[in-house]
């Protein structure tokens, strides 16, 4: 090699290959992407779960419905909605049973309990509820409306915390799953019937939500009062 040829290499700025830099800065990039995609998965997983939570302590009937709808859309799995669901009945209607017991008589004077719960209904159905209450229980699972005023009064009646955990969480860990479960394949069915005739489809999803409000906050209730349910 000349002296010349020699300098210039030293000396003079070397130009890299562009293929080269695109490929290197690929590598080194890939798993960096994959690392912010996976954190951010995780966070939203957080997030979702959080609002099926919180979404419990407003209605656990439309909380799990709404679970069942974001599986079926994709923003998160089953089991991660089913377990945010339990866990957030669970909070919440332990949170009855402990305000009942702690509170006992005073609750009556407390609003907003004392309008959701009368002293004498309670301890009209005290004899009832010593004899019926696991079966209590159980159907009060799947009569919305009638939760409140049971799992209170379990707990202003003193009713055993063993009992009220085995009757009670039995009946929660396998209703909650199978309406989320449900849920999901309904979903599933209304998102193919938008995506089929979506120009009006929205309207009737709509529809089918309202209806379902309806029933679950009205219907139910005044059908209790008036059969004697």
């Amino acid at each position: 090699v000349s002296q010349d040829t020699l300098s210039n290499s030293l000396f003079e700025p070397q130009v890299p290959d562009s293929n080269q830099i695109s490929k290197d800065s690929l590598e080194k990039l890939v798993p960096y992407l994959n690392r912010v995609e996976k954190r951010s998965g995780n966070e939203l997983l957080v997030v979702y779960m959080l609002l099926i939570i919180l979404s419990t302590l407003l209605s656990e009937d439309l909380a799990c419905i709404a679970a069942g709808l974001m599986v079926a859309n994709g923003l998160i799995a089953f089991w991660p909605a089913a377990i945010a669901a339990v866990a957030g009945i669970f909070m919440g209607d332990f949170s009855l049973y402990f305000a009942g017991r702690l509170l006992g008589n005073s609750i009556f004077t407390i609003p907003p309990f004392k309008w959701l719960v009368k002293k004498e209904n309670v301890y009209s159905a005290e004899a009832w509820f010593e004899k019926k209450g696991p079966v209590i229980l159980v159907l009060s699972r799947f009569i919305p409306g009638s939760r409140f005023p049971v799992y209170m009064s379990a707990g202003i009646l003193k009713t055993s915390f063993w009992k009220f955990l085995i009757y009670f969480g039995l009946t929660a860990l396998l209703w909650t799953p199978t309406f989320v479960w449900f849920s999901v394949f309904a979903g599933s069915e209304l998102l193919m019937f938008y995506e089929s005739y979506e120009d009006y489809a929205l309207w009737i999803i709509l529809g089918v939500f309202v209806f379902l409000i309806v029933f679950l906050r009205y219907l139910i209730p005044i059908m209790k009062t008036k059969f004697k349910i």
